[in-house]
């Protein structure tokens, strides 16, 4: 390696007049502003793209969210066309078509579970990613999609629970003969279900179990959100 002739130097810093020092550290100045600017504007892309592969993250798990609520209400509906059908009768199946009756021959057997994902969400909570977006009316809505989510959980879990605690202790109790009769789907077999109070009652809560357009409001809620997420990061 070269090395570097100090008295060299010496000579060359004593020529200088003062302008020259003001030269030269404006552009040792310059290129340090120039190197953070850089830096930064590197900084801040990098951050916009895993802000938007995260929130393209959510819209995707929003859509699946909607895939498992659609098919829960969709679940959730048979019970509640039943009920309907026996209150508007006094809960008299005779009144009704055996026809219509046999349409719901199984689903006194159907217990079912919803749940829900917020993972990506998750993500992007325990980031340090969340502080660097500006909208937060938009996080505040994108947090309250997957609270109504956790909301609609516990009170769709909680008709199952309780539906289990009914029939299954009653299908327990049955004889031999009472089981083979449940399997026809007809009038004697809704006689059965009618006769046990237990039972009875159950079937009344369906109908009336959710107020009205509240699960068309959640869907139309998730479908807003999903617009939303496309609207400001694109879709993949």
């Amino acid at each position: 390696m070269e090395k570097i002739d100090w008295n060299r130097v010496k000579t060359t810093i004593k020529k200088w007049k003062p302008g020259d020092y003001v030269r030269q550290i404006s552009v040792v100045v310059i290129g340090i502003l120039i190197t953070f600017a850089g830096s930064n504007l590197i900084t801040n892309c990098s951050e916009k793209r895993d802000i938007q592969s995260t929130m393209l993250l959510i819209k995707e798990e929003l859509k699946r969210n909607k895939q498992q609520f659609e098919y829960i209400v969709s679940e959730f509906s048979e019970d509640e066309r039943l009920s309907t059908l026996l209150v508007e009768n006094n809960m008299n199946c005779r009144a009704i078509s055996e026809d219509s009756l046999k349409q719901f021959n199984r689903i006194m057997g159907h217990i079912r579970s919803y749940s829900y994902t917020r993972n990506a969400l998750d993500i992007l909570k325990n980031s340090m990613l969340m502080q660097k977006i500006s909208d937060k009316e938009f996080l505040l809505s994108l947090s309250e999609i997957y609270e109504t989510l956790e909301g609609f959980k516990l009170s769709m879990n909680g008709y199952y629970d309780m539906k289990d605690a009914v029939v299954t202790p009653f299908h327990l109790s049955l004889t031999d003969e009472q089981t083979d009769q449940l399997c026809e789907g007809g009038y004697d077999t809704w006689d059965l279900y009618l006769s046990d109070k237990a039972v009875r009652n159950f079937l009344r809560i369906p109908q009336g179990y959710f107020t009205s357009g509240y699960r068309k409001r959640i869907e139309q809620k998730i479908d807003k959100m999903i617009e939303a997420i496309e609207e400001k990061y694109g879709s993949i």
